[in-house]
């Protein structure tokens, strides 16, 4: 898991669209749809970004930040994602 404050998620973030996608490649101006990403398949990249890089970033902000240089920007401003509290508070998703 990556450490939010840093950078060091990017490149991770980065493979997390090209998994999702089944693309070689991403770069700032490629959108996310015009890739071949779908409503199931943003749920699975918000879902991989929160269990995987620890941040908030939900399915609305991929549907609505489709360009990766977008939603990457929504990803560095986006808080730690809080599964564990949640659960240990009885919310569940």
């Amino acid at each position: 898991m990556s450490d939010h404050p840093g950078e060091s998620w990017v490149a991770e973030f980065e493979q997390l669209w090209i998994e999702v996608l089944g693309v070689e490649t991403v770069h700032e101006d490629d959108d996310f749809f015009d890739l071949g990403g779908h409503s199931l398949s943003a749920l699975r990249l918000s879902t991989l970004i929160r269990q995987e890089l620890n941040l908030a970033v939900e399915l609305k902000h991929v549907l609505e930040n489709s360009r990766y240089g977008d939603l990457l920007a929504i990803a560095r401003q986006a808080p730690p994602e809080r599964v564990g509290e949640a659960a240990a508070a009885g919310g569940h998703r």
